[in-house]
């Protein structure tokens, strides 16, 4: 059987086929809607890089769509993006998708919408969102400026030395040069046994002005006597910065005092538990506090695991919180214990106590 045919029965009907025509036109309409789109795209790219546009959609208000494409492009949560959407269009905020690179400009709006839900009852689930919402943004501004070097530490820039155990000993920058970073120490810590020898690593942490946490080693020089008998530590400059996971919430450091007591969890014969606090309150020093933990200083030498309670100082009163302690070090020069504890038991009012603490909201 001779299965070979033609689709017209000759050659020449073959070709004057007007499937095959269609088929080819079809084509050539596919191709030329593609390039096209091609075309009109790439002047679009052009047109949105250009100082005109660029000065006119950052100076316009925040629309829907644009806290829809930011939320998109940032992962944030619906409960998130309906609350920036709010603040955007209550504030008349620019354009936030130019605006976030600029967070002091907008961040007093935060300020503005927290006075006012303070004084209204139960928004405290809203206040909370808030803080969680200001803290992702925060995240986006500090990532959108990524430091690369250790030169860009300036002077009185607190620093810190890390020991292999994890302690870390606070410095500040004396002076940033060419070839070295001088940094201040104290006499304590020059006299002490544990610090580093002339041609050893050390690590070192800091946070950049945008609030990202930076690590990074570099090398002991020398120490050196400087004017009025300052201490000073000479490192070598370091390119080779890490960027170190942000928390959860945002930590500030303090000066100030607080206090602790005992905490214990008890048990009834129904399986009910109860929390006994101890009688006795201790005075500490707090190092640093946020929504989800803090450091104190005490010369107790509390074991890590164990629940305590902390009495912290708020505007207007104090907050009460217990947490575990999850880390226990002691300080290389002054023999104090430092605690590092995460609250376990927190309320949201008094986590919202804390975090308007931690963003000085009073």
């Amino acid at each position: 059987m001779n299965l070979d045919f033609q689709a017209g029965g000759s050659p020449l009907a073959s070709r004057q086929n007007p499937l095959i025509y269609a088929a080819i036109l079809l084509a050539g309409i596919i191709i030329a809607v593609f390039f096209l789109i091609y075309i009109i795209q790439k002047k679009l790219k052009e047109h949105h890089s250009t100082p005109e546009w660029i000065k006119h959609e950052s100076e316009r208000n925040t629309n829907k769509k644009d806290i829809i494409e930011f939320a998109d492009k940032y992962v944030l949560s619906q409960a998130e993006s309906l609350l920036l959407w709010r603040i955007c269009k209550k504030y008349e905020i620019r354009n936030i998708l130019f605006s976030i690179k600029h967070f002091a400009d907008i961040d007093g709006y935060f300020k503005m919408y927290y006075d006012e839900l303070s004084l209204q009852k139960n928004k405290e689930q809203e206040i909370n969102l808030m803080f969680t919402l200001k803290f992702k943004l925060e995240k986006i501004f500090a990532s959108s400026e990524i430091v690369s070097s250790t030169r860009y530490l300036v002077k009185d820039q607190r620093i810190s030395e890390i020991f292999p155990d994890g302690t870390k000993q606070p410095f500040k920058v004396f002076e940033n040069q060419k070839e070295f970073i001088e940094i201040q120490i104290t006499e304590d810590f020059f006299n002490s046994s544990e610090k580093p020898s002339p041609m050893d690593k050390v690590a070192f942490t800091f946070h950049s002005s945008t609030g990202m946490r930076y690590a990074f080693v570099s090398r002991l020089i020398r120490y050196e006597n400087g004017a009025n008998g300052i201490r000073k530590m000479l490192i070598s400059h370091s390119s080779d910065l890490i960027v170190k996971q942000a928390r959860n919430f945002k930590r500030v450091n303090t000066n100030e005092s607080c206090k602790i007591c005992s905490v214990k969890v008890e048990t009834d014969k129904k399986g009910r538990k109860s929390v006994v606090y101890g009688e006795k309150k201790y005075d500490c020093a707090l190092l640093n506090i946020s929504g989800g933990g803090c450091c104190i200083s005490t010369n107790l030498p509390v074991k890590e695991g164990q629940l305590i309670c902390s009495e912290i100082t708020v505007p207007n009163g104090t907050v009460s919180v217990i947490g575990k302690i999850i880390k226990t070090r002691k300080s290389k020069t002054e023999g104090l214990y430092n605690l590092h504890i995460q609250f376990t038991r927190i309320s949201i009012e008094s986590q919202n106590k804390l975090l308007a603490k931690v963003y000085n909201y009073f």
